[in-house]
C-alpha cells in the first residue's frame, strides 16, 4: 500500500498530549498554522510551541528545512514543472488519491489549482497535536520522531505503510498522520483555517463532520483540513481512513457508493503495492476504470492491459519489472509496452519504488466514444 515511511523508533506509552481545540486566529501563536509551521521546520518562535522550547526548535528547524529543500530540488520542483505541460487540469476540481497515506504534496504539486483533495488510506488521522502542552523533553522527542518520517519522505517521496502502522500505534508519541498533513500544508503555502474530524455519511453521498466527542481519539480517524491559499482561495483537504478492499466495501454500501462517487474525479495513485492488480481490490479499480476522466499512476496502479483498454496511455521513464519485493511477472503488459512503444517520454524526477530500470509513470486519458 502507499508507503508512509515514518520510522518512529521511539514508541512511548502515555506521552500523547493532544487537543482538538484550535485557536480562533489561524495565524495566532498556537493556531493550527503556527503548529504546522513548527512541525515543518518553518519556525523558531518559542511562543508557537511553548516558551520553554526555544532550545529545542533551533536545531530541529534547521535540519527539517534542509530536508524540505532537498525534496524540492530533487522531486518537488521538477514534478511541478513537468505537470504544467503534461497534465490536463481544471481550476477548482477534486483530486482523488486512493492508497495515499498523508502524501498531500504529490497531489498538490500535480494539481495546484484544485479546490479539493481527497486522500484515502488505512492509517488513522489523529487529533491535532498541542505542542505547548508537552514538557520540553517530550516535545523534543515528539519533534525528533516526527522528523524521522519527514526525512524519509523528503528523500524518497513516499511513505511505508507497515512502518506507519507500527509507529503510530497506541504506544507511540505520535497519534496519527494529521500532523503530517499540517506540516505539508504550510510548506505548500497554505494557511490552515480549521481542522475537523469527519466520516462518510450514511448515504455515501459525501463526508460529513463527525458527531462524536471532539476530545476522543476515536472520533478523529478521518480529518478535514480547511485551507486558504496565498491567493485567498479556499481549499479542502479531506483524509479518509478506509479499508479499500472488496471485503470491506462490499459489506458497507455507503463506503462503496462514496468510492464510486470519488472515482468520477481525476485520480492519482503511486507506491500502492500493486493492490489494484489483485482480485480483492476490484471495487475501487472498477470504479476508476468506469468513471475517472484521467489517471496518474506508476507501475503499482492498475494493470496496463486493463488501463489501456479504457484510456489513451502515455508512458514516461523506463520500466522492465517491478520492485523485487513484489510477485515476479506482474505488469508484464506494461513491460512489453515499454519495450515495444517508440513514443515513450522522459521523466525528470524519481517516483515510486526503487527499481533496476528507475522510475516510470503512466498518464491515462479516457478514450472518447
Amino acid at each position: 500500500m502507499h508507503a508512509y515511511v515514518l520510522p518512529f523508533t521511539l514508541a512511548l506509552t502515555g506521552l500523547l498530549a493532544t487537543s482538538p481545540a484550535l485557536a480562533a486566529d489561524p495565524n495566532g501563536p498556537i493556531g493550527p498554522t503556527a503548529t504546522g509551521r513548527v512541525l515543518a521546520g518553518l519556525s523558531t518562535d518559542p511562543n508557537q510551541a511553548g516558551a520553554d522550547k526555544a532550545g529545542v526548535l533551533g536545531g530541529y528547524t534547521k535540519k527539517t528545512a534542509q530536508l524540505w529543500d532537498t525534496f524540492e530540488k530533487q522531486i518537488g520542483q521538477p514534478m511541478r514543472d513537468w505537470a504544467k505541460t503534461e497534465l490536463r487540469r481544471t481550476p477548482g476540481e477534486t483530486i482523488f488519491y486512493p492508497f495515499a497515506g498523508p502524501d498531500f504534496p504529490t497531489a498538490q504539486l500535480l494539481y495546484p489549482e484544485a479546490g479539493r483533495y481527497v486522500l484515502v488510506a488505512l492509517q488513522k488521522g489523529g487529533r491535532v497535536p498541542d505542542l505547548q502542552a508537552l514538557p520540553k523533553d517530550k516535545a523534543n522527542t515528539y519533534l525528533k520522531t516526527f522528523r524521522a518520517g519527514w526525512e524519509s519522505f523528503t528523500l524518497r517521496g513516499f511513505y511505508d505503510t507497515d512502518d506507519l502502522k507500527r509507529d503510530t500505534g497506541k504506544a507511540s508519541i505520535l497519534e496519527g498522520i494529521t500532523p503530517a498533513f499540517m506540516a505539508f500544508a504550510v510548506r505548500l503555502g497554505y494557511t490552515i483555517t480549521d481542522i475537523q474530524p469527519i466520516r462518510i455519511s450514511a448515504s455515501g453521498d459525501d463526508v460529513e463532520v463527525h458527531p462524536g466527542d471532539k476530545g476522543a481519539q476515536e472520533t478523529w480517524d478521518s480529518v478535514r483540513l480547511s485551507l486558504r491559499s496565498a491567493a485567498g482561495k479556499a481549499v479542502l483537504l479531506d483524509y479518509v481512513f478506509l479499508d479499500l478492499s472488496d471485503t470491506n466495501l462490499k459489506k458497507h454500501d455507503n463506503e462503496r457508493r462514496w468510492i464510486e462517487r470519488m472515482a468520477t474525479n481525476r485520480v492519482v495513485t503511486k507506491a500502492a503495492s500493486h493492490l489494484m492488480q489483485k482480485p480483492f481490490f476490484s471495487v475501487v479499480k472498477s470504479a476508476i476504470l468506469k468513471s475517472a476522466p484521467t489517471v496518474f499512476q506508476d507501475e503499482t496502479g492498475i494493470d496496463y492491459g486493463e488501463l489501456s483498454a479504457a484510456f489513451e496511455v502515455t508512458l514516461y521513464g523506463k520500466f522492465t519489472k517491478a520492485n523485487k519485493l513484489f510477485i515476479e511477472g506482474i505488469q508484464r503488459s506494461l513491460a512489453k509496452a515499454y519495450k515495444e512503444r517508440k513514443d515513450i517520454k522522459p521523466l525528470p524526477f524519481k517516483v515510486g519504488y526503487k527499481k533496476e530500470s528507475g522510475s516510470c509513470l503512466q498518464i491515462a486519458v479516457r478514450k472518447t466514444p
